[in-house]
């Protein structure tokens, strides 16, 4: 054996040394801190994801109830209208003193104004009508137009929505 060198300890035999488990406070405190800034940047995106895609559904459902109400104007040989609600919360079809369809929207999306669109029974000719669908939760909006044909169109003011044109 070398003087110079000192012998290493040796563990005595089956005894280790146990390994701790788990994470230590100051582990879990930056994960807590890290996941409470990666929520704050998240959720006001999320919120307005959320009311695009609310304004987008109620324009969606709106569009094809147009379509329903011309439809509805033509078998039934009667005039049918849509007429939105005064505040934009919702609309109803009705022929004459039927009521065919009665939609309220959800989430505080709302179309402009009082508008009432009436299908002629024997073409389907309809009065033109604009409608816009906002919500107070974001700066998106989608328009629906409908022409004195009965087409209806839905565009995207100033381009504020991906997959519509802009109008």
């Amino acid at each position: 054996m070398n003087p110079d060198r000192l012998p290493t300890p040796t563990r005595p035999a089956g005894r280790r040394h146990a390994r701790a488990r788990g994470f230590t406070l100051v582990e879990l405190m930056v994960v807590i801190a890290l996941a409470t800034i990666l929520l704050g940047i998240a959720v006001p995106s999320f919120v307005q994801m959320l009311a695009r895609m609310r304004i987008e559904g109620a324009s969606q459902n709106l569009a094809t109830d147009l379509q329903l109400a011309r439809t509805e104007a033509v078998q039934r040989r009667a005039t049918v209208s849509l007429a939105t609600l005064a505040d934009g919360s919702g609309y109803a079809i009705t022929s004459g003193a039927t009521t065919i369809k009665t939609v309220a929207f959800a989430g505080g999306v709302g179309f402009t104004g009082s508008v009432t669109v009436t299908f002629e029974p024997l073409r389907g000719l309809a009065t033109a009508a604009t409608l816009t669908g906002t919500s107070p939760r974001t700066d998106a909006q989608l328009r629906i137009n409908s022409d004195v044909m009965g087409r209806v169109q839905m565009c995207s003011p100033g381009g504020s929505f991906r997959g519509y044109t802009a109008c």
